[in-house]
């Protein structure tokens, strides 16, 4: 099979979704049959592999990022991976993810409780979709982080 360098050169890049693929082949304007055998090959020959795709994204999230269990769902929903997987793999790292969710609100709690309301940065920390105990967590540590200076 013969695939454009254009489109190689994308899924080389850095990983991708399937999703992403196809919308990149269908902006190349390739034919509905012609994208099946693409997708076909490439997921045969791992290039593209959404359950890998997930824990790599949440890896990488992990690493670099503040962010909820629920935004980073949201996200990988939003690149075109399967639920299920994303299901999967929270179930399978619940007690990491969870403390890391946990750890992310804290941080946001402190980065953005300067001259704010503690209602107010709840709501925020809510509307990102951080759970209640998250929050909680973040709060009483705030209340040690003032106890300290």
């Amino acid at each position: 099979m013969i695939i454009d360098d254009k489109l190689m050169k994308y899924v080389i890049f850095k990983k991708r979704t399937e999703k992403e693929v196809r919308q990149k082949c269908e902006k190349l304007e390739y034919t509905s049959e012609y994208i099946e055998e693409i997708i076909d090959y490439l997921t045969q020959n791992a290039y593209i592999d959404d359950k890998k795709y997930v824990e790599k994204y949440i890896q990488n999230i992990m690493r670099l990022k503040k962010a909820s269990i629920f935004e980073i769902k949201m996200d990988l929903i939003k690149r075109g991976v399967l639920e299920d997987y994303i299901d999967e793999y929270i179930n399978n790292n619940r007690d990491e993810l969870e403390e890391f969710e946990r750890e992310s609100a804290i941080k946001l709690m402190n980065k953005k409780i300067n001259g704010s309301e503690t209602e107010k940065v709840k709501r925020y920390l809510l509307s990102k979709g951080y759970s209640y105990g998250s929050i909680a967590n973040a709060i009483d540590n705030l209340g040690e982080l003032q106890d300290n200076n």
